[in-house]
């Protein structure tokens, strides 16, 4: 029993390290990526900026931000980017920023405009998730490695009682799912 406590307390800092060391990939109400309180009440137009933020710097990105159901009657109008690529922020976008943004630092990767009525609820959670053919939120760091990054939840219409800027929950699993990822 002490071993599986063991186990488990390994696995979970392993878990708390990637995540302290990963970039992170938010939608915020800035381009510093400082704000992830998103207001609804700046109608008709409401612009969300998706931020990267890199500990050691980054070439390139691939996510995805589609619109949670849960911010009613707001609908996506475009996307807004310094860097022009294909795809879009709903169902996934791969971006490429030309060079190294070195790091540490804030990357504003593209703008998303919305039409709201600031009718919506409070704490909407508004997740940066893969793109809709990938496993993960991905980022390419200066050395070209390819790696996983973290995508963060946002809120709308944010409050003391709604927190934003964590990691998206990743999907349960059990004990024995884990122990597999680790035999021979």
């Amino acid at each position: 029993m002490i071993v599986k406590h063991i186990a488990v307390g390994v696995v979970f800092i392993a878990i708390v390290s990637v995540i302290a060391h990963a970039d992170t990939i938010g939608v915020y109400n800035d381009t510093g990526g400082t704000d992830c309180n998103i207001s609804d009440d700046e109608f008709p137009i409401k612009e969300v900026y998706v931020v990267h933020v890199t500990s050691l710097g980054a070439t390139a990105s691939e996510w995805s931000a589609p619109i949670p159901a849960c911010w009613t009657n707001a609908t996506w109008l475009s996307d807004t980017e310094p860097f022009s690529m294909p795809g879009n922020s709903q169902t996934g976008k791969s971006v490429g920023y030309g060079t190294c943004m070195a790091g540490p630092g804030a990357i504003h990767i593209l703008t998303i405009n919305y039409f709201v009525e600031g009718s919506s609820p409070p704490c909407c959670p508004y997740p940066v998730l893969p793109a809709s053919w990938a496993e993960d939120v991905l980022v390419v760091d200066c050395n070209n490695n390819l790696l996983p990054g973290v995508g963060l939840t946002s809120t709308i219409n944010g409050d003391e009682t709604c927190p934003c800027g964590y990691p998206v929950p990743v999907e349960e699993t059990t004990w024995g799912k884990i122990k597999v990822l680790y035999t021979e």
